[in-house]
C-alpha cells in the first residue's frame, strides 16, 4: 500500500506555506525590534554622559555657556614697550611658578635662611635652580627681587609672594630666571589666602 505524503512537501521539497511565511516575519520584525532598541539605548546612554559632563563643568566653574569668549583668551596681550628698564612703569601678570626658577641668595649671617625660604617656595609650586649667599647690603632689609630685561613678569610674580620686598633690575642677568635676596627682616612668605594674583606693576628700590 502506498504511504501517504506528507502535504508539505512536494517530490521531496518542503512547501513554504502561510504558517512559515508568518513566522519567518515575526522573527525578522523582533530583530528590527531590537536594533531599534538597542540605537535608542546608544542614543540615550550618549545623551545622559553629555549632561552629566556639562553639569561638571559648570559646577566646577570650567564651563560658562552663556559667557563670551574674554580677549585674554582668545590672543595673547602685545608686549607693553618699556620705557624705564630700571623701574617699568606697566602691568604684568601674575606667572606659573613652574614656568621658570628662581635663585635664593642669602644676605645675613643667618643660617638656613636661603634654604627655609627655598623650601617654602617649592610648597607652592615654585622651581629653585640653586641657594647662595650675596647681596650683603640688602642684609638689613626684608629682601629684593632681582631680574634682566626677559625677566619682569617672573619678579613680579616673586615679589608678589614676599611683601616688603623690591625689585632691583640687573642688565646683565638674561633669561627668565629670577634672584631672590633675602634680608634679616624677612619673615616669610605671604600667606596664601591672601596672595593677590591679579596683575601690576613692580615696587622697584628707591632710585640712587
Amino acid at each position: 500500500m502506498r504511504e501517504r505524503e506528507d502535504p508539505g512537501e512536494w517530490h521531496g521539497a518542503h512547501i513554504v506555506d502561510e504558517q512559515d511565511l508568518s513566522f519567518s516575519s515575526d522573527r525578522k520584525a523582533k530583530k528590527r525590534a531590537r536594533r531599534r532598541q538597542n540605537a535608542v539605548f546608544s542614543v540615550m546612554a550618549v545623551l545622559v554622559i553629555a549632561v552629566t559632563v556639562g553639569a561638571l563643568l559648570i559646577v566646577t566653574g570650567n564651563w560658562n555657556p552663556g559667557a563670551e569668549a574674554t580677549t585674554e583668551e582668545t590672543a595673547e596681550p602685545a608686549p607693553a614697550k618699556i620705557e624705564n628698564e630700571k623701574c617699568p612703569e606697566v602691568d604684568f601678570s601674575y606667572q606659573d611658578p613652574q614656568s621658570f626658577r628662581i635663585r635664593v641668595l642669602n644676605t645675613t649671617n643667618i643660617a638656613g635662611l636661603a634654604g627655609d625660604t627655598a623650601k617654602s617656595l617649592e610648597e607652592r609650586g615654585f622651581k629653585i635652580s640653586s641657594l647662595t649667599s650675596g647681596w650683603t647690603s640688602l642684609s638689613g632689609t626684608i629682601g629684593a627681587v632681582i631680574a634682566g630685561p626677559d625677566g619682569y613678569a617672573q619678579a613680579f610674580t616673586v615679589q608678589r609672594q614676599v611683601p616688603g620686598s623690591v625689585f632691583i633690575f640687573d642688565p646683565e642677568k638674561w633669561g627668565s630666571t629670577v634672584d631672590l635676596a633675602v634680608g634679616e627682616k624677612f619673615e616669610g612668605l605671604q600667606k596664601d589666602r591672601k596672595l593677590d594674583r591679579s596683575a601690576g606693576k613692580l615696587v622697584c628700590a628707591p632710585a640712587d
